[in-house]
């Protein structure tokens, strides 16, 4: 079996509390990697191309010379944070930490256009001897620097990169009501414990959507009098996408051809996700939503609430319409058995389970976005089997779009640093026109296909009966959705997707002008789209696939189309 292209080293007793982020990082980008002990490595350098420090330990004086060397060799080395012993071959050091601030990315070979004000959570400020600045801190000192070392490479992220992406994913701990919003659109400190009390992004980090206007004073009333300023970028997915970027940089710099598994099969850049909530549950509201998503022509993901429960007839129809039917746990007190516990959600589970028939709830969403604490209720949908969430998302006009800064599934940290078993799926807006002006969602739309992720709508079926309008809306977003390629699917769809393709492991190595690609797949996953960072005209020698040329994160990759075999599969490719 082929190395993998990336090699990270991994000092457990001097790692950071967030460092471990790496992995899950490197596992959805779809990068294969090996973990390589400081102690490991001076024996292991010479298999490798691509090295990552999540955070650089302390080292012997012996070793980093040896990396010094490997890199001028023509090595390809990638920092975070104190860039420490290896600060002479990185050419920066770190001269004092920050816990939060914003970014100013610029233009760069790593990765093209710069970005404007990204916001970070902890790192380090670097001063440069010998690197080249790529972003600056809002001081204006160096926040990532990249350097040319000969025949090699050096990129140093001083952001905690890791930090970055769990803060503005997961937020704070929830304890207590949020700050509102100074400008009145998002009055969050509602006595009701939710996921927006816990927000790590600030309220300048909004936009209004073009073709919108901002009236004030602003009045939060339904349906919205004026647009409300909202999250219009996914700044941790703008993260991810640097560090991305910079590491097939990397790749092309040292001429490893870097191979990765897309987030999507085959011509699928993004993907839309549409869910219901039950709120109600009446049997006109559930026929009203039927009857929507029926017009669509579009399966949803939908949560029933308890307490209640729609006519068996109903229940019958979601099912045989295609739609998924998910919990939508209820903690607002409604019943002594909607209430915040995990005692409380297993008996919902178990409710729903009878309601419907149905033995295998997959997924989750939390009535008006109910949260309490960090890591609480992520352990509870894994005791309970649960695999998928899609709670973390907005309940007023002015948190509509990327509260939490992502438009990717992803497998959130717990306190103690452990990687949950399940996967939360962002939402961006609910019952457009109700509760968010239409103009938003095409932002949602075309930054989720930018970043290659899921942009995912929320209605009530509840709304749609006295207000036709949230109907029609449901098959213009379709549309809207579909006219950029985006295909539309459920929540157990994603789910299955992800962790399928998270049982893939995808390695290349380069003899003469010929690339043998291998793949170790754990089940069969059709129409694989297997991203490689070489030269266009390519041809494939050996194994059935397809080649083309696409862009993806902002560069143009080969990309292998091919259905992959449980097991080990072998393809060949002759370069130009």
């Amino acid at each position: 079996m082929n190395v993998a292209p990336v090699a990270v080293v991994v000092d457990e007793a001097g790692a950071s509390a967030w460092s471990g982020y790496y992995a899950e990082v490197l596992a959805h980008l779809g990068v294969a990697f090996d973990p390589v002990s400081p102690s490991q490595l001076a024996d292991r350098l010479g298999d490798y191309r691509l090295l990552l420090f999540p955070s650089v330990p302390a080292l012997p004086a012996q070793l980093t010379g040896l990396i010094g060397d490997w890199v001028r060799a023509g090595g390809a080395l990638l920092l975070a944070g104190d860039p420490g012993g290896l600060g002479d071959i990185a050419g920066a050091e770190a001269v004092g930490p920050l816990t939060d601030g914003l970014v100013t990315v610029d233009r760069a070979p790593a990765w093209g256009s710069g970005l404007p004000g990204l916001r970070a959570f902890g790192g380090v400020r670097l001063a440069l001897a010998g690197a080249d600045s790529a972003a600056r801190w809002d001081s204006g000192e160096p926040a990532i620097a990249t350097r040319r070392a000969d025949a090699g490479v050096v990129i140093t992220f001083g952001v905690d990169v890791w930090q970055t992406i769990v803060r503005i994913q997961q937020g704070w701990a929830v304890t207590g009501d949020g700050p509102p919003a100074p400008d009145g659109t998002a009055p969050i400190d509602d006595d009701i414990l939710k996921c927006e009390d816990g927000l790590a992004l600030s309220y300048a980090d909004r936009a209004v959507a073009p073709g919108a206007e901002f009236r004030e004073p602003f009045e939060h009333v339904y349906p919205p009098a004026s647009a409300a300023p909202f999250f219009d970028r996914p700044h941790a997915d703008l993260w991810r996408f640097l560090f991305a970027r910079a590491l097939f940089w990397a790749a092309d710099t040292v001429d490893v051809p870097l191979p990765c598994l897309f987030y999507w099969p085959v011509g699928v850049p993004a993907i839309g996700h549409m869910s219901h909530d039950s709120d109600g549950n009446t049997d006109e509201a559930g026929r009203a939503a039927l009857a929507a998503f029926a017009a669509a022509d579009v399966n949803v993901t939908w949560c029933v609430l308890h307490p209640g429960g729609y006519s068996p007839d109903i229940y019958r129809e979601i099912a045989a319409a295609g739609h998924e039917i998910a919990l939508h746990y209820n903690a607002m007190g409604d019943t002594d058995l909607d209430t915040w516990g995990f005692e409380f959600m297993q008996a919902q589970c178990e409710w729903l389970r009878k309601t419907t028939g149905i033995d295998q709830i997959v997924s989750n969403k939390n009535h008006y976005t109910r949260w309490e604490g960090f890591d609480d209720f992520y352990l509870w949908c894994e005791r309970l089997g649960i695999q998928t969430d899609q709670s973390r998302g907005p309940s007023k006009q002015g948190t509509v779009g990327f509260p939490f800064g992502t438009a990717h599934p992803s497998f959130p940290i717990s306190n103690d640093g452990r990687l949950i078993d399940v996967l939360e799926l962002p939402l961006h807006t609910q019952d457009l026109w109700w509760t968010a002006v239409v103009p938003d969602r095409q932002v949602i739309l075309e930054q989720a296909l930018a970043v290659h992720g899921v942009a995912h709508f929320l209605f009530h079926g509840r709304n749609m009966v006295p207000h036709p309008e949230i109907s029609a809306v449901v098959p213009e977003t379709v549309e809207a959705g579909r006219a950029l390629g985006m295909p539309w699917w459920t929540s157990a769809q994603i789910n299955d997707w992800e962790r399928r393709r998270r049982g893939v492991r995808v390695t290349a190595a380069r003899s003469g002008d010929e690339v043998e690609v291998e793949v170790i797949s754990a089940t069969a996953v059709s129409e694989a789209a297997i991203l490689l960072t070489i030269g266009p005209g390519a041809v494939l020698v050996g194994g059935a696939g397809v080649l083309r040329s696409v862009t993806r994160h902002g560069r143009e990759f080969v990309e292998l189309g091919t259905d992959l075999p449980a097991g080990r599969s072998i393809y060949r490719i002759r370069l130009a």
